[in-house]
């Protein structure tokens, strides 16, 4: 039986780091060399830095630099790489390097008869060039920190508070807010305008919540992320927040949680749909410097709900504040995805908050500066009106994005 040849892949390289990445990740190769674009030199140590993450330093077989616009270096590069190896069976990657590099790594596969491979990120699959009606599946599976980790990324974990309910009550609350429509926005923004400190007795005025908002009111206080509550003969209502974790919950948390538990509901039903899901996912740059602020040294960024699905994210910023069209937050949305595959990930603004619907024209003109913004910047919009059909938006932003990359 005749023993299958190693085999060498040489990355053509520009300014896009993941998609190289994934190619070597679904290949493993025996040995992997880099060509980098001399106007965009980081990107070799960064890919190699990666590569070693993921499958270790032994596979790392040599790197060269290159002006992006001459292609006699390019070829000069692959042929010395190639011959550095000559047993092995050649197989080019061209996916996010200069069209004059393409050009010459596919001028070297016809040469030598050898694959030229590009991933097409967004159809999840790979396509060789010398035999461009054959593609086949792009088969990779990241968990969030390996994912963070080829971004150039590093994982942060930090102290969970303190909660007195427990984990499954807090899933069934967040579902109870995120269903309840006007009456969750009602509920929480009394919550808020009583003031949240934990183990602190507080009490809402007579008027302050509707038939509804009382008895959601009371369906949270049985899943213990409130307690003490009573309602006095003459309307005033007395509560308690028993902790600093159920504290966070009313002021955020819980629209995080409610969004993470629909994109599991969903990855139940449909195991493909998603490869993984987290919330509340901080990290920082692991070269010490965030390319989306160059002043910034190793600024720790979060991100609210992050999903992958064959190595291309979705991230959603979720906001449940009264005032939450904020352009900042569309900004922060904005820099977080350029750290993770930029115009290739998928971004969502999600908040309870219904859009402003009355007569005053300065909130309305705001709003509509708000929707501008987003759609400038590839931001979809999931206000209150449409979160009780958020399971059909995440399928379908996962699957068939809005933004699709350009």
């Amino acid at each position: 039986m005749t023993k299958a040849k190693p085999v060498q892949l040489i990355l053509l390289l520009g300014n896009r780091l993941q998609p190289a990445t994934m190619l070597a990740y679904h290949l493993r190769p025996a040995r992997v060399a880099c060509i980098g674009s001399a106007d965009r030199p980081d990107t070799v140590s960064e890919v190699q830095e990666a590569l070693t993450y993921l499958l270790g330093a032994g596979r790392l077989a040599g790197e060269r630099t290159v002006s992006p616009y001459r292609l006699d270096e390019t070829l000069a590069a692959i042929d010395e790489l190639a011959a550095s190896y000559s047993g092995a069976a050649l197989i080019i990657g061209l996916t996010g390097c200069p069209l004059p590099m393409s050009i010459a790594g596919y001028e070297v596969g016809r040469r030598r008869g050898c694959p030229v491979l590009y991933v097409n990120t967004a159809g999840a699959e790979i396509v060789d060039f010398t035999r461009p009606d054959q593609m086949e599946p792009l088969r990779v599976q990241f968990a969030i920190k390996d994912y963070l980790a080829i971004c150039g990324l590093q994982l942060v974990t930090g102290r969970k508070p303190r909660y007195f309910s427990a984990p499954a009550e807090r899933t069934e609350a967040a579902r109870l807010l995120g269903r309840a429509g006007l009456t969750g926005v009602e509920v929480i923004a009394a919550l808020r305008q009583a003031g949240l400190l934990a183990g602190r007795r507080r009490r809402l005025s007579p008027g302050t919540l509707s038939r509804e908002g009382r008895h959601l009111l009371q369906q949270l206080a049985a899943l213990h992320v409130l307690t003490e509550v009573s309602e006095s003969f003459d309307g005033f209502i007395s509560l308690r927040v028993p902790t600093v974790g159920e504290q966070a919950f009313f002021n955020g948390d819980w629209l995080e949680e409610y969004v993470w538990d629909v994109a599991e509901t969903l990855r139940a039903e449909e195991p493909a749909l998603f490869d993984a899901t987290d919330l509340r996912v901080a990290f920082r740059s692991r070269t010490g410097r965030d390319a989306t602020n160059l002043s910034s040294q190793n600024k720790l960024r979060e991100i609210d709900f992050i999903a992958l699905r064959g190595g291309v994210p979705l991230i959603a910023t979720c906001k449940s504040g009264a005032a939450p069209w904020q352009k900042q937050d569309l900004d922060e949305v904005a820099a977080v995805a350029q750290l993770l595959g930029g115009a290739y990930v998928t971004r969502l603004f999600i908040s309870n908050q219904y859009p402003p619907t009355g007569p005053d024209v300065q909130i309305q003109g705001a709003f509509a500066q708000f929707q501008e913004q987003a759609r400038r910047q590839r931001v979809v919009l999931v206000s209150g009106a449409q979160l009780g059909r958020l399971p059909e938006i995440l399928r379908k932003e996962i699957t068939d994005p809005t933004y699709k990359p350009l």
